[in-house]
């Protein structure tokens, strides 16, 4: 079960710092984020710190801070632990003053910690990488000021659960507990132990972002579906020949190390994450995602005329294009594009939650530009059913077709009949307020100017003004020459 979390704030800001070709840059996530921008400008690295942020800061555990980091750990309550335990249990609840400027003092502290540790521990795991390589590289969240009000709980056992809730004056602590089952004694020592970690929880989660579940869909998709058997095969190798390893004589010539080394290989995390999830679809394949009843997944079917199946042994492609040319192939035979969105059509169709944020590098590799325009409504679709999407992108395509979905939010005389005319539905809008897009260029991040007619990208507008310019000047001399 998903913890519970009920805030109203300004969305956090991300810093990054010496990550690659970046030097500095800033990103603030919004429903849908756009990260454009030409080769090696650095849209990767930030993608990949992101998700690993947002994936690991759990693993980093902020109830191991509680001994290091807030020495009360409960904001200006002059109360123990163990005396706060004890009201709780006896009265089902306790609350205490607090502003909002000592939760944001307190939350700031937190997150301070997280990014170091996240920067110093896990940024080069994340890549695969030494800590050399990252040695001066750092991601930061900064918060903006505690919200007004928040609420969140979480459940700790069967018929367990425990609450803090702020509302711009005091917090109030609940614990829920099978009172039937309970040995007081033991239930206060339990409560006692929980309560500094849950406040720190309770600060950190006051921040939405860090709330989303992360998945990506990197630019390695496209290979995955290719090779994923073969690194099974690979590890079942690696398996047999450390059995091996059982008889003196092998022994003498084996290392495991040198095992290892050649038997597997070194990807960041998003691309194992990736792997893990292929693997995994004939499980996947059980569940129902919260946009199953949308159909969200029939836009890959749209796009591609054809839709997947897992087995035990594989994934199949089924076009259905033409009935007389319709076909059901392996899908590591099938088209590029097919293998490219296979991963995405049974995510949205089994895993996806609208607590969701969905990275996506270049969706439109391999995809033609009518499709591109179809993706770009499904990124639309995906944003109004409550998930957040961040993309990166070369295709021009998307962006104008998300500057039409934005001019399509707002009101004007006779928009159905024009909705209908142009071919969009009802439901194809973005409201721009949600959308964020940046520039990657100069080692940094360059935020987009967005109005109501959309997005103002100038990487693309200055490359297509430029092919123009050179086209009208050759035709120019070829009707003069003619």
């Amino acid at each position: 079960m998903q913890p519970a979390n009920n805030s109203k704030t300004e969305p956090a800001k991300f810093r990054f710092k010496n990550l690659g070709p970046i030097e500095e840059a800033e990103l603030e996530l919004g429903g849908l984020t756009i990260i454009a921008g030409r080769n090696n400008t650095g849209k990767t690295y930030m993608v990949y710190s992101l998700y690993g942020y947002l994936k690991t800061w759990r693993e980093l555990r902020p109830y191991k801070l509680a001994d290091t980091l807030i020495d009360n750990a409960l904001g200006p309550v002059s109360l123990t632990v163990e005396e706060l335990a004890r009201i709780v249990l006896a009265e089902g609840r306790a609350s205490w003053k607090v502003d909002r400027e000592m939760l944001s003092k307190e939350r700031a502290q937190v997150i301070r910690e997280l990014n170091r540790r996240y920067s110093r521990e896990a940024l080069a795991d994340v890549f695969n990488s030494s800590q050399d390589t990252f040695e001066s590289a750092s991601i930061e969240a900064e918060p903006s000021k505690f919200p007004g009000k928040h609420t969140f709980s979480l459940e700790v056992g069967s018929g367990t659960s425990i609450s803090m809730e702020f509302d711009g004056s005091e917090i109030v602590l609940s614990y829920r507990y099978n009172l039937s089952d309970a040995d007081l004694a033991v239930e206060q020592l339990r409560l006692a132990g929980l309560i500094p970690s849950f406040y720190l929880f309770f600060l950190v989660r006051s921040i939405p972002e860090l709330g989303y579940i992360p998945f990506i869909f990197p630019a390695e998709r496209f290979g995955i579906s290719l090779f994923y058997k073969e690194l099974d095969i690979s590890k079942n190798r690696l398996v047999d020949l450390l059995q091996k390893m059982g008889d003196d004589k092998t022994r003498e010539s084996l290392s495991p190390f040198d095992l290892i080394e050649s038997s597997t290989g070194r990807y960041a995390l998003p691309i194992k994450d990736n792997i893990n999830f292929t693997r995994d679809l004939p499980n996947i394949q059980k569940e129902r995602s919260d946009f199953y009843k949308d159909k969200l997944f029939d836009y890959v079917k749209n796009i591609m005329e054809g839709y997947y199946k897992s087995s035990d042994d594989e994934v199949r492609f089924i076009s259905k294009a033409r009935k007389q040319r319709s076909f059901n192939i392996p899908l590591h035979i099938a088209s590029s594009s097919a293998r490219g969105l296979s991963d995405l059509y049974f995510f949205l169709r089994h895993v996806a939650t609208r607590n969701h944020l969905l990275f996506i590098d270049e969706p439109e590799s391999h995809l033609d530009t009518a499709n591109q325009v179809q993706f770009a409504r499904l990124l639309a679709r995906l944003v109004q059913s409550g998930a957040k999407v961040l993309v990166t992108t070369h295709s021009d395509y998307i962006v104008k077709e998300v500057n039409n979905l934005i001019m399509l939010s707002r009101s004007f005389d006779n928009k159905s009949k024009l909705v209908k005319k142009l071919k969009y539905d009802k439901d194809d809008f973005i409201d721009p307020g949600i959308v964020r897009a940046y520039v990657a260029e100069r080692n940094s991040l360059t935020p987009c100017k967005i109005d109501q007619f959309g997005i103002d990208f100038p990487v693309f507008d200055k490359a297509i003004d430029d092919i123009n310019r050179v086209s009208n000047e050759l035709a120019s001399r070829v009707i003069v020459e003619g």
